[in-house]
């Protein structure tokens, strides 16, 4: 009997060698995955986390870490065209002058007005890193990763009291105020989803930041990140108008639970608590009423009363008093068509994820405080407008050529 009588068999040799491949290839895979984490990133935004609380003096750690990060990605090149962004920049930048503009001419109440000159270099960073990381020059990616290991460890540091607890049980840690705690575990934990594909740690991901979120006891937060998956799981089913309309009914729904059902079971303890809220709300709302059309001015968001001064928690009323109608409408509007692109007709699932981002930020801004132009406001739309060009590209067809280690190769950001 020849060789050529027969079928060859796989024998253990032939196992062995496609067990061997495997393995090579599936270590491949993982040392991709593990080199395209860029280390720069990865630390910069773990700092961002562990010190988003204040630093002392009303220094924040992001007038730190921000500028660094901008630095940093002047002195790269961009990974993603920003074409047909240009009248983007441009009005955020005249919103920058506008502004300055109305503060310089304000009737901030001195007494108790915060910093303005301070608040406009921070809003101007703010739009710069966005924009860098909407090109790419920050690698999201890695940043998301060395956020989420930053509030994957605030978790155990917390409840073995090494880290602030500044308001009793409900986790705080490292961010340093509750509101700020659910504001970020929602939308870095909507983000880390986005990008771990894995059905697994996929799970993972979900519980730990549900979980999480719970233990802030951020009300707002919650109901913001369950309307945000929602979107994800039902809006990519509807036509453009059904979006519209699913949209209309998570507003319905959010406002009627936050009116009608946040003191009820776990929450049934926060009497106290609301009844100052309402109060600060009261006063704000009179000082919004009080404020000129083109608004005061930044830092006079605040209210003093029972011999404190607290800030506003409304995002929208800050805006209003702070810069006037303009101000709000513009803010708003630039909010709902960088993220959710109410009038996109067909948007990808990276697009969805973007959608989502932007209707958790929009919930959070009507009651956790400064939410717009914040670390996280910035992060949420320079993820859109990422997610936005890459799909742009796909529809062109070639993807971007880049240079990494000095050789030329095509990749799209975000999709190693």
């Amino acid at each position: 009997m020849t060789h050529d009588q027969h079928p060859v068999l796989p024998g253990r040799r032939d196992r062995a060698a496609e067990t061997a491949t495997a393995v090579r290839d599936r270590l491949g895979e993982y040392a991709r995955e593990t080199g395209s984490i860029r280390i720069a990133e990865f630390v910069l935004f773990f700092l961002l986390i562990s010190g988003l609380g204040p630093l002392g003096g009303g220094v924040y750690s992001y007038t730190l870490i921000v500028p660094v990060l901008c630095v940093l990605a002047f002195m790269r090149r961009p990974r993603v065209e920003l074409k047909n962004q240009e009248l983007l920049i441009a009005a955020l930048i005249l919103a920058m002058l506008y502004l300055f503009l109305v503060s310089m001419w304000g009737v901030q109440d001195a007494a108790i007005a915060a910093d303005w000159q301070g608040r406009l270099i921070k809003f101007s960073a703010f739009t710069a890193a966005l924009f860098f990381l909407a090109s790419g020059r920050i690698d999201l990616r890695s940043g998301i990763a060395g956020m989420t290991t930053a509030l994957v460890l605030n978790v155990p540091l917390f409840f073995m009291g090494l880290v602030s607890a500044n308001y009793g049980k409900y986790l705080t840690g490292w961010l340093g105020d509750k509101n700020v705690a659910g504001l970020t575990y929602c939308i870095v934990g909507l983000m880390a989803l986005h990008y771990v594909k894995r059905p697994g740690p996929r799970a993972i991901t979900f519980l730990f930041f549900t979980g999480a979120l719970w233990l802030t006891g951020s009300r707002t937060s919650l109901a913001a990140y369950a309307a945000a998956l929602g979107w994800v799981l039902i809006a990519p089913k509807l036509p453009v108008v059904g979006r519209w309309l699913f949209a209309v009914i998570i507003a319905f729904v959010v406002n009627l639970i936050s009116e009608d059902y946040s003191q009820i079971g776990v929450f049934s303890d926060r009497e106290g608590s609301d009844l100052l809220r309402a109060r600060i709300d009261e006063a704000s709302q009179i000082k919004a009423e009080s404020a000129r059309f083109v608004g005061n001015g930044l830092g006079d968001a605040v209210v003093s009363m029972d011999g404190g001064t607290w800030f506003f928690h409304s995002s929208y009323l800050t805006a209003l008093v702070e810069g006037g109608w303009p101000w709000l409408i513009f803010v708003v509007a630039v909010s709902v068509i960088v993220m959710v692109q109410p009038f996109r007709q067909s948007p990808s699932a990276d697009e969805f994820y973007a959608q989502a981002v932007g209707i958790a930020i929009l919930i959070c801004a009507w009651r956790l405080g400064e939410v717009f132009y914040t670390p996280m406001w910035m992060i949420g739309m320079g993820f859109a407008i990422q997610m936005q060009r890459l799909v742009r590209t796909e529809e062109r067809g070639p993807e971007i050529p880049t240079v990494s280690g000095g050789n030329a190769r095509r990749e799209r950001y975000g999709h190693q």
